[in-house]
């Protein structure tokens, strides 16, 4: 079952961490530039986006390409 987290949270950029990686936390959401599709940090079910650059469950998430996503901070609408 694909649920489209954008019909239940607002995403806003924001900054990669100082060292370049990705930020991690229960409202930061990750967004693949190449099939739009948004996976939480910190998934808790399985989870990815459609072309598998993302991909995670038990809270931990795989990045195959880190240059292609964008770290986002999801708040509910």
């Amino acid at each position: 079952m694909k649920i489209d987290l954008r019909k239940i949270y607002r995403f806003d950029a924001i900054p990669r961490n100082p060292d370049g990686s990705l930020p991690t936390g229960g409202d930061i959401y990750y967004e693949c530039t190449e099939c739009t599709q948004v996976v939480s940090s910190v998934p808790h079910i399985v989870a990815a986006c459609e072309c598998g650059n993302l991909s995670g469950k038990g809270g931990e998430v795989a990045v195959k390409a880190p240059e292609k996503v964008n770290p986002v901070r999801g708040k509910l609408r």
